[in-house]
């Protein structure tokens, strides 16, 4: 009878504290705080940008479940690095953590509850900050103190005629709140109000983005880029 309550003891404390198998462990909100705090963990949002708007954990980029390229984007991520992840209620990380281990990643942590169990239990939310409008009538004095930032500034040279333009903007507008927590912030510069910008930078081709560090261009690309490519991009710069 002692050896059966032993047992049993044993067993409503692994269920207290969490669950752990192989690299995976489930946590409570004061524990997935403190895998946080300690470094480097990637902290991933598989919430939809529509979720992810509402607010979200500090320091997470967005990369919804739901997207058909959920895997493609997940795999980008480093397998070696611990990952700790994180939906509304806890239901998707579930599935979440089934493909992350699938695929090899070695370290991965869930919060148990989700959003609804870290935020019961005291903790605050960011809000993304929204895409600034377009820009008019800038002049390089102007610009050079917007690209002026240690964080990643981008600049989108576009025009309201250009139909890669209008390709571009609900992509850059997404990349704008999932990397929001990052500091990364994104412009745009409509070419025909700032007519003498274009000419001194030599903008002859629309849609232009221009990424720019402590003031200096990094990189530029021209054209329309899918939202990966422009990631990938982002985050070779961010590392």
């Amino acid at each position: 009878m002692k050896s059966i309550l032993t047992l049993l003891s044993i067993a409503l404390f692994i269920g207290i504290s969490g669950c752990k198998a192989d690299g995976q462990e489930t946590l409570n909100p004061k524990e997935f705080k403190a895998k946080l705090a300690e470094s480097p963990v990637k902290l991933i949002d598989i919430r939809t940008p529509q979720e992810f708007e509402l607010g979200y954990i500090y320091g997470a980029e967005n990369i919804d479940y739901y997207n058909p390229d959920f895997l493609q984007n997940i795999l980008k991520l480093d397998k070696s690095m611990p990952i700790a992840i994180y939906c509304k209620s806890g239901g998707r990380t579930k599935d979440a953590m089934k493909i992350l281990a699938k695929e090899g990643f070695k370290t991965i942590y869930a919060l148990s509850g989700g959003l609804l169990a870290w935020e019961k239990d005291g903790n605050k939310l960011e809000t993304p900050v929204k895409p600034e409008p377009t820009i008019t009538n800038v002049t390089k004095a102007e610009f050079d103190k917007l690209i002026n930032s240690d964080k990643l500034v981008i600049v989108d040279f576009s025009a309201v005629w250009c139909g890669p333009c209008k390709m571009l903007k609900p992509v850059l507008e997404k990349i704008s709140t999932g990397y929001a927590a990052k500091g990364v912030k994104i412009i745009t510069i409509d070419v025909d109000e700032s007519k003498a910008l274009s000419n001194e930078l030599m903008v002859n081709e629309i849609p232009l983005l221009l990424f720019y560090k402590e003031g200096k261009m990094v990189q530029q690309m021209i054209g329309f880029n899918p939202e990966i490519i422009i990631k990938e991009s982002i985050d070779k710069i961010l590392k």
